[in-house]
């Protein structure tokens, strides 16, 4: 492996591309779902900002869901973006 990309890191990016994957499957069948759970978890930690006695990885915990279903919701628009310039309406 290159450099200090360790198996950890490995395993970490594995679970992160199956996590996305499964989102986005999971959101076709129930359009909304990686929306609400964006939503959620950025009320969730907004709140958490209150609380003066957490420990600092959980603010890092919640920043990086954030950003994981941000690229899921992301990558959903461009793929509706792109059927709708291919003028094409059947789901993938």
């Amino acid at each position: 492996m290159p450099g200090d990309f360790t198996r950890a890191d490995v395993k970490a990016h594995a679970c992160s591309y199956i996590l996305l994957s499964l989102l986005q499957r999971m959101d076709q069948k129930e359009p909304g779902l990686i929306g609400d759970l964006l939503a959620g978890a950025k009320g969730d930690f907004e709140a958490s900002q209150s609380q003066n006695d957490l420990p600092p990885p959980v603010s890092m915990i919640f920043q990086e869901a954030i950003a994981m279903l941000t690229r899921a919701s992301a990558y959903k628009q461009n793929t509706e973006d792109r059927h709708a310039a291919l003028g094409d309406t059947a789901e993938e």
